[in-house]
């Protein structure tokens, strides 16, 4: 490929448009990476990661779609370039499947989720107990395998999961965006992904103070305990039916409205651990009891069932990827590209979100419509088949909304190229998240 393929592409893309408005604190984030600038002659970072943040934006799951686009697209920005195609297929596989693009990435994450969170509002601000300390959900999803990768299952002799690539993806509560992701081919469950990923360098896991809020499936008493005694980390999940609780001793429960439901507040230990537990039951506003484990002694018993309701954001986020971004289905067939396609699905979302906060501050993150169809829900009667179980204290805290709307990302879909102003995200953005067109 000829390096000048791209440069008329890629100028047009970048010249003063909402695109370039959207990517540009890619080269920032960048800069901090060492070897970022080396990678890459022909296909540089920063251009590998616009045009992969582009192809999610535009739901391309099929690279020959994704070739054929930017002929067209060069076509009409730069018709005066060769005729031969910006971008090889091959040149994109190439990149796709490569390590060192991969460490490159996965180093200037980090260095961009601090960029963000230093400007984006605190969505567990005003949770009383936490005292800054980070709060994360992970979650496994699963992903189509490309159309190149030849599934072998265990029950065909092989270790490919039936269910398709397994994603490990942890999600920070308070800025209400994916961090990191671990990614799986193999029929493994979701706690020995977890070790896996915890024996990893730079792991989240690694970080102290932790507040983890997990689904059932990652509930390994010995792996908490630890993470527990070295760390200050904690967990909170539902409680499981099989685990076997030795004793129990019941705590008070102070006269607060966060603990608004709570029936009862215990102290008990597991037959699996070597530390004190607390299970709470809370009575729901439709009348459902649940009940939470956790060995955190620190919080009210209705804050934990308040962030573990939370977990549900991470959803959203999957939701997002699926549905709106080219997600659903692989872009190659090695671990190493599809770690680098999850890692450009962290970067896309965070970049729209970073766009959105940049030109409406904390309304930004605010989808003021999905927010008026939450306050309907709360406003009807606990026995309502549509009301929410949403404690009342509960609700001023729900100020910023789990998905981006789809509308929402429909513009950035479509606007790409339009040259970036504040008087057209005032006409054109702000509208779409106000009100359902």
């Amino acid at each position: 490929m000829i390096p000048n393929r791209l440069d008329a592409l890629m100028n047009g893309l970048l010249n003063d448009t909402v695109f370039a408005d959207l990517v540009a604190p890619v080269q920032h984030a960048l800069a901090f990476v060492r070897r970022a600038a080396s990678v890459g002659r022909v296909l540089s970072m920063e251009r590998f990661i616009a045009l992969g943040v582009w192809r999610q934006l535009q739901g391309m799951g099929v690279l020959r779609e994704q070739v054929q686009a930017l002929d067209h697209l060069r076509d009409q920005l730069a018709p005066q370039a060769e005729s031969v195609v910006p971008l090889a297929r091959s040149t994109w596989s190439d990149a796709l499947a490569s390590t060192e693009r991969r460490a490159v990435l996965q180093a200037m994450i980090p260095v961009l989720m601090r960029e963000v969170g230093a400007v984006l509002p605190d969505r567990l601000a005003g949770v009383p107990g936490l005292d800054g300390r980070p709060v994360r959900a992970m979650d496994g999803t699963y992903q189509e395998e490309s159309a190149h990768y030849r599934r072998c299952t265990p029950k065909q002799g092989g270790e490919d999961n039936p269910k398709g690539h397994g994603e490990l993806v942890f999600y920070n509560l308070r800025l209400g965006l994916a961090e990191d992701a671990l990614v799986e081919t193999r029929s493994r469950h979701e706690i020995n992904l977890l070790r896996d990923y915890d024996a990893r360098p730079g792991a989240l896991t690694q970080e102290a103070r932790t507040l983890w809020v997990v689904d059932r499936a990652f509930i390994d008493a010995a792996f908490w305990d630890r993470k527990k005694r070295t760390q200050g980390s904690t967990l909170i999940t539902r409680m499981k039916s099989n685990l076997v609780v030795g004793s129990r001793a019941a705590m008070p429960i102070a006269k607060t409205p966060e603990n608004a439901g709570v029936l009862r507040d215990e102290r008990i230990t597991l037959l699996s651990s070597s530390q004190e537990w607390r299970l709470i039951t809370l009575r729901t506003r439709q009348g459902r009891r649940l009940e939470f484990l956790t060995n955190d002694f620190s919080l009210l018993p209705g804050v934990v069932a308040f962030l573990y309701a939370r977990r549900w954001d991470e959803e959203k986020c999957f939701d997002t990827w699926k549905n709106d971004f080219a997600h659903a289905k692989a872009w190659g067939k090695s671990p190493v590209a599809i770690d680098n396609q999850v890692c450009l699905a962290i970067i896309t979302h965070a970049l729209v979100t970073l766009l959105l906060h940049r030109q409406f501050g904390a309304e930004g993150a605010r989808d003021h419509k999905a927010l008026r169809k939450q306050e309907q829900r709360q406003r009807k009667a606990p026995s309502a088949p549509d009301g929410t179980e949403r404690p009342d204290w509960t609700v001023p805290l729900f100020r910023y909304t789990s998905k981006i709307s789809r509308q929402v990302l429909r513009f950035f879909k479509h606007s790409l190229l339009s040259p970036a102003s504040p008087a057209l995200y005032e006409a054109k953005l702000r509208p779409l998240l106000e009100a359902y067109l």
